[in-house]
């Protein structure tokens, strides 16, 4: 029995390194395939930053492809995470949409690793996020939109007939441009176009912009309402 114990307290510091050693690989991972790109990342590189040996990536994630995976879906879940708080807020969709927003613009601005995935994703043809299982993600936003505005139709404040799934491409789309396109849309228009000074002004902006899309014909919507506490 003493000697059992001896092994478990032996053994959790072990586990606690082989966590460590995952988490700083995937860190690692996420910094190194963001700033070069799946295909000319190196593990090298990786393994460098992450400062461990190549031999921990076999060990723990096989091969380059799966460590690529598991670093999306480490992003991918840090993205979904901000949205299982609204899915559960029974808010009105004015509000709903002025805190969505402000959410993906914050979450975009605080990861940049995750937008040059996600393009890099796209020019792959999402190959790797098609063995994710990412089909379902999205329900909890999707269902608390579309009971936000049934409500809001029943007060004749905003038409009949608006798709939900497409309002939510228009809201995602509206933010995640603003941040795959900042360096380009900078050169076009100014760098005082993108720079972080213009959030507050841009969020305000696509929210007042969505709700009038959305707008009863005899409904003026007010003024985008404060992001909920």
């Amino acid at each position: 029995m003493a000697q059992t114990r001896r092994q478990n307290a032996a053994a959790r510091p072990r586990r606690r390194g082989a966590a460590d050693s995952r988490r700083r690989l995937l860190d690692a991972a996420i910094d190194i395939f963001a700033a070069r790109g799946p295909e000319t990342a190196t593990l090298e590189e990786i393994c460098a930053r992450a400062g461990l040996n190549k031999r921990l990536v076999y060990h723990y994630f096989g091969s380059k492809e799966a460590l690529y995976a598991a670093a999306l879906h480490v992003v991918y879940a840090q993205f979904f995470s901000l949205e299982v708080e609204l899915g559960s807020m029974l808010l009105p969709v004015e509000q709903l949409l002025a805190t969505l927003v402000r959410r993906y613009y914050q979450f975009l601005s605080d990861h940049p690793a995750f937008v040059r995935l996600i393009c890099y994703e796209n020019l792959q043809d999402g190959r790797t996020a098609a063995t994710l299982s990412l089909g379902g993600q999205k329900a909890p936003v999707i269902t608390a939109l579309r009971l936000a505005l049934e409500k809001g139709q029943a007060d004749r404040r905003f038409r009949a007939g608006v798709d939900v799934t497409q309002l939510l491409i228009s809201i995602f789309a509206l933010c995640f441009f603003f941040f795959s396109n900042q360096y380009t849309l900078g050169l076009l228009l100014g760098p005082a176009a993108t720079g972080r000074k213009v959030l507050a002004d841009r969020t305000d902006h696509v929210v007042s912009l969505l709700l009038h899309g959305i707008a009863h014909e005899d409904t003026q919507p007010c003024r985008s309402p404060e992001t909920a506490p």
